[in-house]
C-alpha cells in the first residue's frame, strides 16, 4: 500500500521484514541485537520515493500495456518494450542515487565524447582526474551535481525543482572551489574542471528551465588560467582542460557579443606539440570574429570617423570570411556532410517531425555537425557586420556587396536548418535516452550507428538550440516562413526535453 501520511523512517532490513523499527541511528535495536548491517535512507526525499516507487512503476506499466492493446501497432510496441538496451535507464531510480547518477553520466555523456575524439571539449578529461581526486576536491561534488541534474532531467524530474538532489552537490562544489582558491598555491586541473562542470550544471538548469545561460563560472575559469603559474600543461589531461576552458570562453563570447582577450589565443603556445584539429583551428578564427562583433558596435552615424571605421571593419570582415571559407575547403573528407536530396527516401516520421526544403544532411558525428553549424553561425555574424558597415560606404560598392551578403545569409541559414533531422531524428516528445526505435536520416537507408542514438539524444537538443537561437537574430534576412519553422523546431526541442520555465 502507498504510504498516505508521513513516510516511514524504518531501516531497510526492518522495512523488508515488515517489523517495527525504533529508528535509532546509526543502528536500530533490532539490527544491533542481531549484529546485522543497518542502513537508513539518506533523506526524506528518498524515503518518500522508496514507498512510492514500486506502486508508481506498476501503474505506469499497466497504462503502457493498456495502450499497446488498444493500438493497431500493439505488436510493434511490445517488441520495443522488450528490446535489450546498451545504456539501460530503469523507470525507477535505485536507492544509491549518487552511484547510479555517476554511472549514467559516464556511460551516456563522457564515454560518447571520448569515443568521438572531440578535441575541443573537456569531458574526456574528467574521469582520469576525478578517479585520482582527493575526497575534499571540488571536482567530486561538481561531477555529482552534473550527474544528478542529467539523471533527474532524463527521469522526467526538473533539476530546477526545490527538492532536486543536484542542488546540494552544486552548493558543496561552490564551497569547495572557494576553499581551494584560498588555500592552494596554484591552480590544479581538478579545480579548473570543477569550474567547467559547475558551469555545465548551470547550463543544464538553464536549458531545462528554458532561459538564457549566463555562464559566470566561465569567467572565473579564465581568470584561473591567467593566474596559473607553476604547473605544466604538457600532459594530455592538462592540455584537454586548457582547451576546454578556451572553447567555453570563445563560445560564450560569440553568443553574447563579448570581447575575447588575445591572451586566450596564446594559451596553446604553452602546450608542447599542440594538436592541430579542425575544431581548434575554427576556434582561433572565432576569437577574431567575436572581437569583430564588439568593434562593430561602435558604428554610429553621428560619431566622428565612422566612415573610416566602417571601411576598416568591412575589410576585416572580408578577411575573416575568406579564412572561414578556406577552413571549410580543407576539412577532412569524413567531415563533409552527405546531403539527402530526395525526401521520399526518408522515413515518413522524419518528414512529419521537421524537414526544411525537402532535404537534410548526415554527418560523421554530432560533434562534427555542431562544428559545421558553428562555422555557419560565425559566417552569419560576419555577414551581419558586413551589412552594418555598408551603410557607411559609397553606394555603388554597397549594392552588389549587400546583395551577395543577403544571399549568403539565406544559404547559411538553410544549411543549419538542413541538419535538424540529424540532431533530433523523428523525436517529437519525451523518449528514453537509450531508445533505439528513434529513426535518423542515413544515406542509402543504411543503419544508424549505435553511438549516434545516445550521443544525439544526450547532446543534440542542447547543441541545436544554441544554433537556432542564432538564426532567429537574422530576422528579415530569413526566407518567407523560415522564422516560423525555426520557432516550431525550438518548441519541438522543448517538448522532447521537457524544457519549461521553473
Amino acid at each position: 500500500m502507498v504510504n498516505a501520511g508521513k513516510p516511514s523512517g524504518a531501516c531497510e532490513l526492518c522495512r523488508k521484514r515488515r517489523i517495527k523499527c525504533d529508528e535509532a541511528k546509526p543502528t536500530c535495536s533490532y539490527c544491533l541485537k542481531r549484529q546485522l548491517p543497518c542502513w537508513f535512507p539518506k533523506s526524506q526525499f528518498e524515503v518518500a520515493w522508496r514507498d512510492q516507487n514500486q506502486v508508481a512503476s506498476n501503474a505506469v506499466q499497466r497504462r503502457l500495456n493498456a495502450r499497446d492493446k488498444a493500438s493497431p501497432d500493439a505488436e510493434r510496441s511490445s517488441k520495443e518494450m522488450t528490446r535489450p538496451d546498451t545504456f539501460n535507464l530503469p523507470r525507477v531510480l535505485p536507492q544509491d542515487h549518487d552511484h547510479y547518477a555517476l554511472t549514467f553520466l559516464f556511460n551516456s555523456y563522457l564515454l560518447p565524447s571520448i569515443l568521438s575524439n572531440h578535441q575541443a571539449g573537456f569531458l574526456g578529461c574528467v574521469y582520469p582526474v576525478w578517479a585520482q581526486a582527493a575526497p575534499s576536491s571540488p571536482l567530486r561534488p561538481a561531477v555529482n551535481a552534473v550527474a544528478q541534474a542529467l539523471l533527474e532531467a532524463w527521469s522526467f524530474l526538473n533539476p530546477n525543482a526545490p527538492h532536486s538532489l543536484a542542488r546540494s552537490h552544486y552548493a558543496q562544489g561552490i564551497v569547495a572551489v572557494r576553499r581551494q582558491l584560498q588555500n592552494a598555491e596554484d591552480i590544479d586541473d581538478d579545480l579548473l574542471l570543477a569550474t567547467l562542470l559547475l558551469d555545465m550544471y548551470d547550463g543544464i538548469r538553464s536549458f531545462c528551465g528554458a532561459r538564457p545561460h549566463e555562464g559566470p563560472h566561465v569567467r572565473g575559469s579564465a581568470a584561473m588560467i591567467e593566474n596559473r603559474r607553476k604547473l605544466p600543461v604538457n600532459s594530455k589531461t592538462s592540455q584537454g582542460t586548457l582547451l576546454g576552458v578556451r572553447s567555453r570562453i570563445v563560445g560564450d563570447a560569440l553568443r553574447k557579443g563579448e570581447h575575447v582577450s588575445l591572451n586566450v589565443l596564446t594559451w596553446t603556445t604553452s602546450i608542447q606539440s599542440s594538436p592541430r584539429t579542425p575544431e581548434l583551428d575554427l576556434e582561433a578564427i572565432n576569437i577574431e570574429v567575436a572581437n569583430l562583433q564588439v568593434s562593430a558596435l561602435g558604428l554610429k552615424a553621428d560619431s566622428a570617423g565612422v566612415a573610416t571605421l566602417g571601411s576598416e571593419l568591412l575589410n576585416k570582415a572580408n578577411e575573416l570570411d575568406e579564412r572561414l571559407v578556406a577552413w571549410a575547403a580543407t576539412l577532412p573528407e569524413e567531415w563533409i556532410p552527405h546531403c539527402i536530396m530526395d525526401s521520399e527516401t526518408l522515413p515518413r516520421s522524419i518528414r512529419d517531425a521537421g524537414l526544411y526544403q525537402d532535404h537534410c544532411t548526415v554527418h560523421k558525428s554530432i560533434w562534427t555537425a555542431d562544428a559545421l553549424n558553428i562555422y555557419c553561425c560565425s559566417r552569419i555574424k560576419i555577414k551581419l557586420v558586413t551589412l552594418a558597415c555598408l551603410e557607411y560606404v559609397t553606394q555603388w560598392v554597397a549594392d552588389s556587396t549587400r546583395t551577395n551578403a543577403r544571399v549568403t545569409l539565406q544559404d547559411l541559414a538553410d544549411t543549419v536548418c538542413a541538419s535538424v533531422p540529424f540532431y533530433l531524428g523523428d523525436r517529437v516528445e519525451v523518449r528514453r535516452i537509450d531508445d533505439r526505435s528513434v529513426e535518423y536520416p542515413q544515406p542509402g537507408n543504411s543503419a544508424t550507428p549505435d553511438e549516434h542514438y545516445v550521443a544525439a539524444a544526450a547532446y543534440g537538443g542542447m547543441f541545436l538550440m544554441k544554433r537556432l537561437v542564432e538564426l532567429l537574430k537574422l530576422g528579415p534576412h530569413l526566407r518567407a516562413g523560415q522564422q516560423q519553422w525555426i520557432l516550431g523546431q525550438m518548441g519541438r526541442i522543448k517538448n522532447i526535453y521537457l524544457a519549461k520555465p521553473a
